[in-house]
C-alpha cells in the first residue's frame, strides 16, 4: 500500500484545544522572559505583538475545527527571518496537532537567537512531536524529504523552487512569499487614519515585514495633509530609533547588517525624490525612518525596500491609479490593497486575476486585518500558492486548511 493511500489517523480537538489554550496560557506568563530572549534580535513591541497574535491564534482554534479531520504522517516547515514566535505557531504548533511528526528550522542567521527563545519556550514540554532543528539547510532538507507529506516555506519564489526540488511531487507544499502591499489615499479619505496605518505597517520590524507597502498611493488632494502629518509623527518617534535592548524603541537594525549598504546604495538612487530622513548606518546596520516621494506618472515602485521606508506616490484621479495595478510588474506579487476612503477603480479589480473581495482593506491595514486562523496571501504567484502534486495553485494559504483539503480529505477522512 502506497503512502498516499493510507488512511489518516483521527484528531481528537478537545485534546488539540486543551493543549493550544495551556500553550497560550504558558505564551502570557512568560512574556517578559520571550521578549527579553529576542531582544538581540527585534523590538520589544514586536515580540509582543507576536505574543498576543500568536495567543490570539491558540484561543480560537475552534474556529477552524473543521480542518482536524485527521493526521498526515509529516509536516515539514521552513521559518522566515521574522516574527520567529508567530511563525512557530502559525507554521510548526498547529500543523503538528495534524501530523505524527512535525520538524521545523529557522534560516541559520536567526539561529542563536532562535535557541534562546526555544529555551523559554519548552517546546519539546508541550509539543513532543515538534521537533526544531539547527543543522545545515541541506543535511535538513536531505533527511525531511521522502518522510514528508507537506512543507511549509516562507521566502522568495526563487529560493521556494530550490528547496522543492528536493520533496517528491506528490508533496503538499505550501509558500508563503511577499507582496508589494499599496496603501491607496484617496481624495475622501481620513488623514488620520491613513497615516496611522502606515506608520504601523512600514515601521514594524523596522520594514522587514512582507506586509510592508512598495508604495502609497495618495491623491492630491490628500498630498499635504498626508506628508506633513506623516512627517510630524516621524519627528516624534525619533526617540524611539535605536537599539534592540531599549525596551521603548520601535525601530531597531535591520536584522541584516550587510542590507545597510544596500539600501545606502538605493537611497542614493533616489535622492532627488527624498523629503525625510535616509540616515543609514552600514557598521551597526540601521537604516532609519526614511520618506519619498515620487509622481505615480514617473513609474511605480515595486521593489521591496526591507527597511522602513515610506514611498509616496501622488496621482491626480482615480483613473490613474491603473498605472500601478495595471503596470506588468504588478501581478507576480499581487497580495492586498488598503484603500482609505472610496476608490471605484480599486472596487473594480475585485474579480480580476489579481484580487479577491478578501484581499481588498477598506479604511484598515493589513496588521489589523490579519488573523492566525484566516488564510493569507494573495494572488499573486510570488504572493503566496499551492503546489499539488507539483501543479501550482494561486491564492492565500492556511496549512491546517490546506493539509486537510489536499491530503486528509484526499486519503478519506480518518477513521
Amino acid at each position: 500500500m502506497t503512502r498516499s493511500a493510507v488512511r489518516p489517523a483521527p484528531v481528537d480537538f478537545t485534546v488539540v484545544q486543551d493543549r493550544a489554550r495551556a500553550f497560550a496560557v504558558s505564551l502570557r506568563e512568560r512574556a517578559a522572559e520571550i521578549v527579553r530572549s529576542l531582544s538581540g534580535y527585534q523590538c520589544a513591541n514586536v515580540a509582543l505583538d507576536e505574543i498576543e497574535r500568536s495567543v490570539d491564534l491558540l484561543d480560537n482554534l475552534h474556529l477552524n475545527r473543521e480542518h482536524f479531520g485527521g493526521k498526515v504522517g509529516a509536516v515539514t516547515t521552513f521559518l522566515p527571518l521574522n516574527q520567529p514566535l508567530y511563525a512557530t505557531v502559525c507554521f510548526g504548533v498547529v500543523p503538528s496537532f495534524m501530523a505524527e511528526d512535525t520538524a521545523l528550522r529557522p534560516p541559520t542567521a536567526m539561529h542563536p537567537h532562535y535557541r534562546a527563545l526555544a529555551d523559554v519556550l519548552d517546546l519539546p514540554a508541550h509539543f513532543p512531536e515538534l521537533h526544531v532543528s539547527y543543522d545545515d539547510k541541506e543535511e535538513f532538507v536531505a533527511r525531511r524529504a521522502h518522510r514528508t507529506d507537506a512543507v511549509v516555506f516562507t521566502g522568495t519564489p526563487e529560493n521556494a523552487a530550490k528547496v522543492r526540488r528536493s520533496f517528491p511531487r506528490r508533496t503538499l507544499f505550501i509558500l508563503n512569499g511577499s507582496g508589494h502591499n499599496p496603501l491607496v489615499v484617496t481624495e475622501t479619505a481620513d488623514v488620520d487614519l491613513a497615516v496611522g496605518s502606515a506608520l504601523r505597517v512600514v515601521l514594524y520590524n523596522q520594514g522587514q515585514d512582507c506586509a510592508g507597502p512598495n508604495a502609497i498611493l495618495v491623491h492630491r488632494e490628500r498630498l499635504a495633509a498626508f506628508r506633513e502629518t506623516l512627517l510630524a509623527r516621524l519627528r516624534d518617534l525619533e526617540h524611539r530609533v535605536g537599539p534592540y535592548s531599549d525596551p521603548d524603541n520601535v525601530v531597531g537594525p535591520n536584522t541584516d547588517p550587510d542590507h545597510a549598504l544596500k539600501t545606502g546604495r538605493r537611497f542614493r538612487d533616489e535622492r532627488e525624490s527624498w523629503v525625510y530622513g535616509g540616515e543609514v548606518n552600514p557598521v551597526s546596520g540601521m537604516i532609519k525612518p526614511t520618506a519619498f516621494e515620487k509622481e505615480l506618472a514617473l513609474g511605480g515602485n515595486f521593489r521591496e525596500f526591507f527597511a522602513p521606508v515610506f514611498f509616496l506616490q501622488p496621482y491626480d484621479d482615480d483613473a490613474e491609479l491603473r498605472r500601478y495595478f495595471e503596470d506588468q510588474r504588478y501581478a507576480a506579487n499581487a497580495m492586498y490593497v488598503s484603500v482609505f476612503g472610496h476608490s471605484p477603480y480599486v472596487e473594480s479589480l475585485i474579480g480580476s486575476p489579481s484580487h479577491d473581495a478578501d484581499s481588498i482593506l477598506w479604511d484598515t491595514d493589513l496588521h489589523l486585518a490579519e488573523k492566525g486562523y484566516l488564510p493569507y496571501g494573495g494572488r499573486g504567484p510570488a504572493a503566496s500558492c499551492l503546489y499539488v502534486d507539483g501543479v501550482r495553485v494561486p491564492g492565500a494559504t492556511l496549512p491546517q486548511r490546506d493539509i486537510a483539503l489536499h491530503l486528509v480529505a484526499r486519503r478519506g477522512g480518518a477513521c
